[in-house]
């Protein structure tokens, strides 16, 4: 439906503070995601166990990011009672959008994506809605979904905002992913909430970046 662009658009986007934030080109090229592993093992101890699996996660999803062409990433990775981690990982993408202009509207947009009820021996399905967000009207695609994580493929839960660049064509994709299906509603809610804070920003005179993201003091 749309190909990376490569025109800057600036936007601010907020994740809970527990998140990891990382330049993606820098994360898989530099020693940077070892540097932050440790230093939040440093201010939280429970993760010290976790840091072999919790850097390999990390690193998957930044060359995933690369390999897709996403201008930012971040993820939780947020330990729970027991041996258990919360895990989930943001991408957002910069596309030019449909040719033409009349198709990258919300309600062009929605009418493109199929929805899907869970079939018989399947978990999967698909909701669509156009929604009225603080950016514009944008549309939102949730579910459970196959999603490749590593080598292989896993059912996961999905929350997927396309929002259109207003005055100039384009569309900016916000996608959120966790394979805790089990925990589907609640991730969806956290989901919703971390897309509900995309903001446009003004052009930054010093050559803007494609898009920052910024930690929420007040969590979500």
């Amino acid at each position: 439906m749309s190909t990376p662009s490569s025109a800057p658009v600036e936007f601010t986007l907020r994740v809970p503070p527990s998140w990891f934030e990382f330049d993606i080109w820098r994360a898989t090229r530099t020693g940077d995601l070892a540097r932050l592993v440790d230093d939040r093992i440093a201010t939280d101890p429970r993760l010290r166990p976790w840091r072999g699996p919790l850097l390999k996660a990390l690193r998957e999803a930044a060359e995933q990011a690369e390999r897709q062409g996403a201008v930012l990433c971040a993820a939780m990775t947020d330990p729970v009672e027991g041996d258990a981690v919360l895990a989930a990982v943001l991408t957002v993408f910069s596309t030019n959008g449909a040719p033409d202009d009349a198709d990258n509207t919300a309600e062009a947009i929605a009418g493109q994506i199929t929805a899907t009820a869970p079939s018989s021996g399947a978990r999967t399905w698909r909701h669509v809605e156009v929604a009225d967000l603080a950016a514009g009207r944008a549309v939102r695609v949730r579910g459970i979904d196959a999603v490749r994580l590593g080598d292989r493929a896993h059912e996961c839960v999905v929350m997927q905002t396309l929002i259109p660049v207003p005055d100039r064509g384009g569309v900016i994709d916000v996608v959120l992913t966790s394979p805790q299906t089990q925990l589907t509603e609640p991730m969806l809610d956290l989901f919703a909430a971390i897309s509900d804070t995309f903001t446009w920003t003004r052009p930054s005179t010093s050559g803007a970046e494609n898009g920052a993201v910024t930690t929420n003091p007040e969590g979500q």
